[in-house]
């Protein structure tokens, strides 16, 4: 299903990750994906691994971006000249269709310099950001957002100074829902639970 979402990482006060993902956003598929990341991921060579990622530099990537842009199929029907690194890297670390798997993608690369696209003003959307899953290492949790936020965050909110897209009419930017320490993570149908629940009392 089409459930748009951000998977994001922070680490050392910055995003390490911060990727738009296009499906199952809901706790059901992508959270689940992710809980179970953390449970089962050697996280302290995953933080290593995050050493090796950054943004893209629009000056300093410049030739690469031109490139990929330049190969790659602007429609269907449009012939895909990417070299086979351009399909990979896209492949592991840029498809809209990755999801969690972007995680364990940076967990298990050698790669010195992995270049991801840092989308975390889609948070601030959410009309079309449905949910948000953040893995903060510095406060060592694992946060859960929601979409369809009409409501104005507190400012202790962490997407609260994310600047509302001027055509996002009444919607605000996604809200937290549940905060988990990555030292006492729920298992998947604990994790469930919480949504359950939480659905059935804001009906």
């Amino acid at each position: 299903m089409g459930t748009r979402h951000l998977i994001a990482v922070q680490k050392d006060g910055e995003y390490k990750v911060a990727q738009y993902g296009q499906w199952d956003g809901y706790p059901e598929g992508q959270g689940v994906r992710v809980l179970e990341f953390l449970r089962n991921t050697d996280i302290e060579l995953f933080k290593k691994r995050l050493s090796n990622v950054r943004f893209f530099d629009e000056t300093k990537d410049r030739d690469f971006i031109d490139s990929y842009n330049k190969n790659a199929p602007g429609w269907s029907s449009d012939p895909d000249n990417r070299t086979e690194e351009q399909k990979r890297w896209h492949s592991l670390f840029q498809s809209r269709n990755l999801g969690a798997k972007i995680l364990t993608n940076i967990a298990n690369s050698g790669d010195d310099d992995i270049l991801l696209k840092n989308a975390i003003s889609f948070a601030a959307d959410s009309l079309f950001c449905e949910f948000a899953y953040v893995i903060d290492f510095d406060k060592n949790t694992f946060e859960v957002f929601r979409g369809f936020n009409k409501d104005e965050l507190g400012s202790d909110e962490r997407f609260a100074s994310l600047a509302i897209p001027r055509d996002g009419g009444e919607y605000r930017q996604v809200k937290h829902v549940k905060t988990f320490k990555l030292s006492n993570l729920p298992t998947k149908e604990d994790f469930l639970n919480e949504f359950n629940n939480e659905e059935e009392e804001t009906e």
